[in-house]
């Protein structure tokens, strides 16, 4: 309720205000850093998924790996990532990107020297421009040349800080910076992915998408990292159903041994359901940062105008500051379930293979 007042008083003190660098309207001020740091942190919890992504990859190979050992087999023993290392470090460069432009805005608005900020930039436009459609997981919802489209309007990034204004306003850098703001969320919304089809279209055809419109009406298909983590987790989850199988064929007395693959697998299972519920946060947390841009972006341009922003645009602010609150809690809970996961797998696996080598029931131990 406070922050609420505080942004009502904001919004009353922004008569007459000028967009300039050194900007002394302190509520504005935490205003633009509060956004800033929503959008760095959100960046780093998108990184981050990608780094899951690949933690459950590899938990699927381990389990898989000593099961097939203990069946005697003799399994492919490497490991292959979810993601080249090119299409990892494309991602990086989107988020470095992404998380530089708040890092400018912060500096703009507070007046510090963008010389650091500037010089990161440079670095993160020109990677930009070495990116293609095939470093990210969009051919599931958009065709060839749509991918292109977005990617191509993501490489343009670097216009953004040539201009003329750069030093001397806000407002220019955030007008500019809405459109390549957008255009990263909407790209990185469509690499998340669904679960499963959002068109009746997807079963001939790509969804009908505007990307100039409203984030919350795109329509996706099947497929992206949703996907991905989705098959990851069945992998897994398949490997244990297996194992139940085995256990239960066997005529041992091995109930602690079912009780804890049984236990295992209900543990991967709630990890996918967890890890899908961030994704899809994530995707609406997106949708909610390029709200709150419009937010800054409207309140710069009402001031100069010597009038207040609706009602409406500061709700938007809000609700990305309470999705992201909400997104680093569910991150939070993935991330412990996962390593509670990996840190008892070589247990449980030890555990297994005992229970799986034991003598059968009414056989002699000197047999």
């Amino acid at each position: 309720m406070q922050r609420l007042l505080q942004i009502f008083v904001l919004i009353g003190s922004l008569s007459g205000f000028s967009a300039c660098s050194v900007i002394d309207d302190t509520l504005l001020t935490e205003e633009v850093g509060d956004f800033s740091r929503g959008v760095i942190a959100l960046s780093a919890v998108i990184t981050k998924e990608f780094a899951l992504a690949e933690e459950v990859n590899t938990l699927g190979f381990t389990d898989n790996l000593q099961f097939q050992l203990e069946l005697g087999g003799n399994p492919d023993t490497n490991l292959k990532s979810l993601f080249s290392a090119s299409d990892t470090a494309a991602r990086l460069s989107l988020l470095t990107a992404l998380s530089g432009y708040a890092e400018t805005l912060a500096a703009v608005v507070s007046g510090r020297s963008l010389s650091s900020e500037y010089s990161k930039l440079v670095g993160a436009a020109e990677n930009l421009k070495q990116l293609s459609s095939g470093n990210f997981n969009l051919a599931h919802s958009l065709s060839f040349l749509d991918s292109n489209e977005l990617v191509n309007d993501i490489s343009l990034f670097d216009k953004l800080f040539i201009l003329p204004e750069r030093d001397e306003k806000l407002l220019p850098i955030v007008e500019k910076g809405g459109t390549a703001l957008k255009k990263m969320a909407i790209l990185l919304y469509f690499d998340i992915g669904a679960l499963s089809d959002q068109s009746g279209k997807c079963g001939y055809t790509y969804p009908k998408n505007d990307l100039d419109t409203n984030m919350s009406s795109l329509r996706l298909c099947k497929g992206g990292l949703r996907s991905i983590v989705s098959s990851a987790i069945s992998f897994d989850t398949n490997i244990w159903k297996d194992k139940l199988a085995y256990l239960k064929a066997q005529d041992n007395d091995n109930s602690d041994a079912r009780s804890t693959a049984i236990e295992r697998l209900v543990s991967i299972q709630k990890l996918g359901q967890s890890l899908d519920q961030l994704l899809s946060e994530t995707q609406t947390t997106l949708i909610a940062m390029v709200a709150a841009h419009e937010t800054l972006e409207t309140t710069l341009k009402d001031a100069e105008q010597s009038s207040g922003p609706p009602t409406i645009a500061i709700s938007k602010s809000i609700l990305f500051h309470e999705k992201l609150r909400g997104l680093l809690e569910t991150a939070a809970t993935v991330k412990s379930a996962l390593s509670a996961l990996s840190d008892s797998a070589a247990a449980t696996q030890n555990f297994q293979s005992s229970a799986l080598t034991q003598p059968s029931i009414g056989e002699s131990d000197d047999k």
